[in-house]
């Protein structure tokens, strides 16, 4: 215990008394237990944490009465000094006086006892710079630091799973840093935001994202497909004239780019080393690859969907976040502006969506748009249905095509036909919004989506059943890697054609726009076009990877240049959009459309050639096979003959080859699905319902002033002596003010004392 020469003035009574009650602080300050303490910190805490304390910090004892008093050292005095009597902590120049000195040392009496995780939340709650609350950290956990092993010692299991807490918070802080530093492109997404909107701002996210995915899938088929084949492989001997890079053919056929390249043989080095089964290698690296695929879309789609759709925060549109917000970290000249220009663009997409929802239309003006829309669908359901006729067309005589030309380029037709379908058809859809006119732009990009999709899924569709009906029972030799070139072809048009868009389609629009026809203007970023392209381009990847494992490689160069190029043709040739939305569900759309149907496609194609196709008989690992699946078969057949391997066994027979437990757990995902949404339906119910009330509760306010101003004038006729001249001069504008508001909210306030007086409970 501590001599009372050793402590401080400041004492704590602690006792049971009524919550609520809580004295005027003095220099014996009273607090009662269970009572919320209220400091210059604007910290909440219960002082009934404090029952138990260090004896080093401070000790405590009984009075006359019994009550437990709590005595603070001096040394926690000094540095709570420190910290509250510096002007910069206080944010003005007025010395701190005694009274503040005692609520900080409250403070930390308060931060004491709580663990380290509730003291970090605590701390950060707290209205004050990132210095005061290093400051008040370091105070905290110095005190804390000097209790002896009296009441507070803790147990061995306690200090270690303390000690694991603290090296795990700081470790994931550490990933979380060095995660953000090494962030693509991060300050170029903070431009395009602050320029072009959040709208603009989703492709280029969306294509981050999906770089990040094709480096993943590159380090995995690279790893356990493509380097143990480099350690078998032959020299080529084939000869190189440039001409692959655009055909894919010649010289790259013998190379690890596609399926016929790689070996069939368990690979082996020396007598004693361990084997490599090529074959299970190469068929379990392309599942597991999609299989993480599968659970990486469905973790972003919920992550993104509860961010975007789930969080009530998003009901109220961010405004406090808007208006009471501001990063005080951000002390850069440029980024405080780009930080402002972000923020003022944020608040005009909110605005302009609150405007856009309060407009109302005619029923003749429903009938008219429903009119253009329907006919809007009726052309671009046309128009998708004839370019697929044309492509099914093309590439069923694609063969005899072939046969008939023998110039290396002319495989090169079904692409570039292919190409621009996909390029013109989306321009002509997009000039379809200059009669349907979409009061919304969200409708108008949900609307483009959905057509393009249909478009693109569709050649594709075309496409697979063309290389799976036709070219795999033809008996074409090695037909997996023709499949392979015919993938790669089609991914570096449309590459071709992309850049040529940007450098030269969009650059003639914006001199067309501002040197010719001046009224056209500069054109607007379309957001659904140039996110189906993305998603066209991913789709091929995922069908392509079985017969050509290099593709993720390829896509990853790929999505890099368009970044650049994407960024500079945005800058030079675009305007901001005319009508400012917010875009912040985007995200969840373009990954749950990567989903569905792309990704379940895919998975649906993918199944198709395992499980039903002959493999070539003279190429690829699988040859000599009657399917692909049959070298899991024969490697399932393998492991039940021996003993510690039945648990294997088991899992692909009860649960990989199980279509129960494949049920079973599309019901588990629907159900997940179904409970999201209804949380949603519900928070959006709650949502109005607190906007509701909010409303009500001013108007309230609003008439209980109007009875309180009454109140007074009806005092001041009835004793007019009563109130000084002085006071009665300072009232008269305020209460000329109060009347003005009240006249200009005098219908509701008639309003809300008809409903009081008709229903007295209300």
């Amino acid at each position: 215990m501590l001599s009372d020469d050793q402590v401080n003035e400041i004492i704590i009574e602690v006792e049971n008394v009524p919550s609520g009650v809580q004295s005027h602080p003095s220099s014996n300050q009273i607090v009662p237990e269970k009572t919320l303490v209220n400091s210059s910190f604007s910290m909440v805490s219960s002082i009934s944490d404090i029952g138990v304390t260090d004896s080093q910090s401070f000790s405590d004892w009984n009075d006359k009465k019994g009550r437990r008093l709590l005595w603070f050292p001096t040394s926690l005095n000094d540095s709570i000094s420190q910290i509250l009597h510096s002007p910069e902590s206080l944010g003005t120049d007025i010395p701190c006086t005694s009274h503040e000195n005692m609520q900080g040392q409250k403070l930390i009496a308060s931060l004491i006892p709580m663990t380290s995780r509730d003291r970090i939340k605590a701390i950060r709650s707290q209205p004050r710079t990132m210095e005061e609350k290093r400051n008040l950290r370091k105070v905290a956990d110095r005190e804390k630091s000097k209790r002896s092993h009296g009441i507070f010692e803790l147990s061995c299991c306690a200090q270690c799973l303390n000690s694991i807490s603290l090296a795990y918070r700081r470790s994931k802080n550490s990933l979380s840093e060095l995660l953000s530093s090494v962030s693509l492109w991060q300050k170029t997404l903070k431009v395009i935001g602050g320029k072009f909107g959040t709208s603009v701002l989703s492709y280029f996210n969306f294509l981050r994202w999906l770089l990040k995915f094709n480096i993943f899938s590159f380090i995995v088929t690279f790893s356990f497909i493509i380097i143990p084949q480099f350690t078998i492989a032959e020299k080529n001997t084939l000869p190189f004239t440039g001409l692959e890079f655009f055909t894919g053919a010649g010289y790259f056929r013998d190379t690890v780019m596609y399926y016929g390249f790689y070996t069939n043989s368990t690979i082996q080095h020396g007598k004693g080393g361990a084997s490599y089964n090529m074959q299970l290698a190469y068929i379990f690296t392309i599942g597991v690859c999609l299989i993480i695929c599968f659970f990486s879309l469905l973790f972003s789609m919920a992550r993104y969907f509860r961010n975007n759709f789930i969080n009530p925060h998003i009901y109220s549109r961010g405004i406090a976040k808007l208006i009471f917000c501001w990063d005080f970290t951000v002390t850069h000249e440029k980024a405080v502006k780009l930080k402002q220009k972000n923020l003022s663009t944020e608040i005009r997409e909110n605005l302009s969506e609150i405007r856009q929802e309060n407009v109302k239309l005619t029923l003749n003006q429903q009938l008219i748009r429903f009119s253009a829309h329907l006919a809007a669908w009726v052309v671009s359901t046309g128009v998708a249905i004839a370019c697929c006729v044309a492509v099914y067309y093309l590439a069923d005589n694609n063969s005899q095509f072939l046969q008939s030309h023998r110039n290396p380029g002319a495989v090169l037709l079904l692409p570039f036909v292919v190409s621009c379908i996909n390029l013109a058809v989306p321009r002509f859809y997009s000039m379809f919004g200059l009669v349907e006119r979409y009061e919304m732009p969200r409708h108008e990009v949900y609307i483009l989506l959905i057509r393009n999709i249909f478009l693109k899924i569709s050649i594709i569709g075309i496409l697979c059943y063309y290389w799976l009906n036709i070219v795999a029972l033809a008996g074409e030799e090695c037909w997996e890697t023709f499949v392979g070139q015919e993938i790669y072809r089609l991914l570096l048009m449309d590459f071709v054609f992309s850049l040529a868009d940007s450098f030269l389609g969009e650059f003639l629009r914006r001199i067309i726009g501002t040197r010719v026809f001046t009224s056209l203007g500069l054109q607007e970023f379309d957001i659904a076009r140039n996110v189906l392209e993305l998603i066209y381009a991913q789709t091929l990847v995922w069908i392509g990877t079985f017969f050509c494992p290099l593709l993720p490689f390829i896509q990853m160069i790929t999505l890099f240049i368009m970044f650049y190029v994407k960024n500079i043709s945005l800058m030079m040739n675009f305007q901001p959009p005319s009508k400012a939305w917010r875009a912040s569900q985007m995200m969840t759309v373009f990954i749950f459309l990567l989903f569905f149907p792309s990704f379940t496609g895919v998975l649906c194609i993918q199944a198709i050639t395992i499980w039903r196709l002959k493999p070539s008989a003279d190429c690829g690992p699988f040859q000599g096979l009657p399917f692909f699946i049959h070298a899991i078969y024969s490697w399932i057949d393998t492991l039940s003959k021996r003993p510690s391997y039945l648990w294997v066994v088991w899992i692909y027979r009860n649960l990989i080859g199980s279509v129960h437990f494949f049920f079973i757990l599309t019901l588990i995902v629907l159900i997940i699905t179904y409970l999201y949404w209804q949380i949603t339906e519900g928070r959006k119910i709650m949502i109005r319902l607190l906007h509701e009330q909010i409303i009500n509760e001013g108007k309230d306010k609003m008439f209980l002033i109007e009875k309180l101003i009454k109140l007074q004038e009806m005092e001041k006729r009835a004793n007019p002596s009563s109130f000084p001249p002085e006071r009665r001069n300072m009232e008269q504008p305020v209460s000329l003010h109060v009347r003005e508001h009240d006249a200009a909210r005098a219908p509701d306030l008639r309003f809300r004392r008809s409903v009081q007086e008709d229903n007295p409970r209300a």
